[in-house]
C-alpha cells in the first residue's frame, strides 16, 4: 500500500502490484507527483478557493494535532499546505473539494476546524459545532472521501501517466450531500 488514509475517512487507497509497482507509486506520492483531492462536508460557508498554509504539532499520546500559524514554527512541527475550492454552499454549510499538497495526520480535519469550519460529525477537531451536526444527521464519524488521484502525463508506469483514478462517495455522505445541497 502506498497511501493511507484516517481511520473513518472514505475512498482510494493506491496499492502497487508488483514491487517494481509499488516502488514508482511510492516515491511518486512521497514526492507529491500525484494529485489527491478530497470531499468534504463543513460547517459553515467558505464562498472562495483559496491555500492556506501553517504547521501542524502531532501529540501522539491522544493521537490528536494541533494546528500553527505560519509564525508560530516549533520544534517537532511539520509545515502543511492545503488548498480548498466550494462546490456547493447552501444553510451554512459547505461542501468542498481539498487537495493536499503536503499529506500528514488528520491535516484536512485540523486545518479547517483551525478555520472555524469543522467537518460535519468530526467531534475530535470540530467540538460542539460537530457534535451538533453529527446528531442532525445520525453521524458517529466525520464526512471526508478521498475521492481523486490525478498522474502527470510524464508519469514513470505508462498505464498510469495522465490519468485520473475517482472513487464514488459511500451511500451515507451522498445522502447528506443530496440533503443538504440540493
Amino acid at each position: 500500500v502506498c497511501n493511507r488514509l484516517d481511520r473513518n475517512t472514505s475512498g482510494i487507497v493506491a496499492a502497487g502490484k508488483s514491487l517494481q509497482g509499488l516502488q514508482i507509486l511510492s516515491e511518486a506520492f512521497r514526492q507529491r507527483t500525484v494529485g489527491k483531492y478530497y470531499h468534504c462536508m463543513v460547517s459553515g460557508e467558505l464562498k472562495e478557493e483559496r491555500r492556506i498554509d501553517g504547521y501542524l504539532l502531532k501529540d501522539e499520546s491522544c493521537n490528536k494535532v494541533r494546528i500553527l500559524s505560519s509564525s508560530e514554527e516549533i520544534g517537532g512541527a511539520e509545515r502543511i499546505e492545503t488548498w480548498y475550492r466550494p462546490l456547493a454552499v447552501r444553510n451554512g454549510y459547505t461542501l468542498l473539494e481539498v487537495r493536499l499538497l503536503t499529506g500528514k495526520t488528520h491535516q484536512i480535519r485540523a486545518h479547517l476546524a483551525s478555520l472555524g469550519y469543522p467537518l460535519l460529525g468530526d467531534v475530535k477537531y470540530g467540538g460542539a459545532r460537530a457534535e451538533k451536526s453529527g446528531r442532525r444527521f445520525g453521524l458517529r464519524y466525520h464526512l471526508l472521501h478521498a475521492a481523486r488521484l490525478t498522474f502527470p502525463e510524464d508519469f514513470r508506469a505508462e498505464t498510469l501517466a495522465g490519468r485520473e483514478i475517482l472513487a464514488g462517495e459511500p451511500a451515507r455522505f451522498a445522502a447528506i450531500r443530496r440533503e443538504l445541497f440540493l
